[in-house]
């Protein structure tokens, strides 16, 4: 990693700046489109989750299965949904299919590299996926600085909060996690703060609610 070659640095750089406001503006019409797709696509429905990943555009299914398997590692289910459940694994299909579509070459160089390395630390054939999750759990301990693992951290996390239409998300699964109430708008005043300022006007059709 000391001598990394420029797509490395390149795929580090681009998880870096990985949804930040200045990448989300410059772009924004492929996120656009890429939402707009995925929405047609299905992705976000109301269907029961289930662990195979569907629906997919860009990745193999048995890309897939290892993504999803390291994304419901690093926010597992359980008394709340997880990165399972969301989907989050859709979100980065669709993706590594528009607005990332730049990284998907060396992202599956460091897939590539990630089982090559699992299968070396477990001396056995078995795909991560397949694995028991003592095993999955304690490589991950050994990658989690690669970029490949950042950037599947990051994009699950995303996946995780992003609207439904990007493929993630799955039911607002992510936004429950996170207490997060889902309404279109919120009605005056917003918070103890501002409760009592005599300055507030409200807005046409509005009702301040001081309970």
């Amino acid at each position: 990693m000391d001598q990394a070659s420029p797509s490395r640095r390149q795929f580090l750089a681009a998880v870096g700046n990985l949804a930040s406001a200045s990448w989300i503006t410059l772009n924004w019409p492929q996120i656009a489109v890429a939402a707009e797709q995925a929405d047609q696509g299905g992705h976000g429905g109301h269907a029961a989750a289930a662990p195979p990943p569907a629906g997919l555009k860009t990745l193999t299914a048995a890309e897939a299965a290892e993504i999803d398997a390291i994304a419901n590692l690093i926010v597992p289910g359980g008394t709340t949904p997880g990165a399972r459940e969301a989907r989050a694994v859709n979100f980065i299909d669709t993706a590594l299919g528009s607005f990332w579509a730049a990284q998907l070459p060396s992202f599956r160089e460091g897939l590539a590299e990630f089982a090559t390395g699992f299968a070396a630390h477990s001396g056995a054939a078995t795909a991560f996926s397949a694995a028991p999750e003592a095993a999955q759990t304690a490589f991950l301990h050994t990658v989690d600085e690669t970029p490949f693992f950042l950037a599947v951290r990051r994009l699950t996390v995303l996946g995780m909060i992003a609207l439904p239409k990007y493929g993630g998300n799955h039911e607002y699964a992510g936004w429950k996690m996170l207490g997060v109430e889902n309404r279109h708008f919120w009605s005056p005043p917003f918070g103890y703060y501002d409760r009592d300022y005599a300055g507030f006007v409200p807005y046409p059709g509005t009702t301040i609610q001081t309970a």
